[in-house]
């Protein structure tokens, strides 16, 4: 069986690199449209068994009841790699073969993208690692069986993980997807995402708010010092 495990951080402190260009609730409503986009390819999976999200927001834990997921309370937050230990353990309890870690911030993720990832992993002991775009971090990681190796998700993630893999020698594979890659975490990326994401809950959203008017702006502000004064 496997689980997919989506971390979510509290909803007031979720993409503060935007905060110049997005209000607290604005924010707020983004990250839900990314949430719902990576849950509608995670739920057209043909192997996921269920879905987990981990969060300490009790808004975003009773979202995730409503919406046929298990609602995971990290209670105080201890950091991501803490939270997906501490869920990676709970899947295994509940007889979870493998665990799928996906971070709400990749909204053009497929069902097909999934598929392909958890196809990748059929060894016992292995593991499957989707790089961002600068192949700094990590947007996926399957470990089959969960916790086989040691999440290290921060800084340099992508190497660090495969670091692990090799040390404790686990078989690993990569998987590079330009929709897995692109993460939402700056104005730069919402512009790259406003020219790809047309059919996704986030692109409608930022429709909605003009916020890919309002982006174009932000960016040309910040390139041109006559626009700052």
């Amino acid at each position: 069986m496997v689980f997919v495990a989506i971390p979510v951080k509290s909803l007031k402190d979720a993409k503060r690199r935007l905060e110049g260009l997005l209000s607290n609730e604005e924010r707020r409503q983004l990250c839900l449209a990314m949430l719902n986009d990576v849950l509608k390819a995670v739920g057209i999976s043909k192997y996921v068994e269920r879905i987990v999200i981990i969060s300490c927001d009790r808004f975003v834990l009773r979202l995730a009841e409503k919406m046929g997921a298990i609602g995971f309370d990290e209670g105080e937050s201890r950091g991501l790699n803490s939270a997906i230990a501490s869920v990676s353990k709970f899947c295994l309890g509940k007889g979870a073969e493998s665990t799928l870690v996906l971070p709400i911030d990749i909204p053009l993720v497929k069902s097909t993208d999934i598929d392909y990832i958890i196809g990748k992993s059929r060894s016992t002991r292995s593991v499957v690692i989707s790089p961002s775009t600068d192949e700094r971090g990590t947007n996926a990681l399957l470990m089959r069986p969960p916790l086989v190796i040691k999440p290290r998700f921060g800084l340099n993630s992508f190497k660090a993980h495969i670091g692990e893999a090799i040390t404790d020698n686990i078989r690993y594979r990569i998987f590079r997807s330009p929709r897995v890659a692109l993460d939402i975490d700056t104005p730069r990326d919402l512009a790259l995402f406003s020219k790809l994401g047309g059919s996704t809950e986030t692109y409608s959203y930022m429709t909605k708010i003009d916020l890919i008017n309002r982006t174009d702006e932000y960016l040309k502000g910040i390139h041109n010092p006559l626009l700052r004064k």
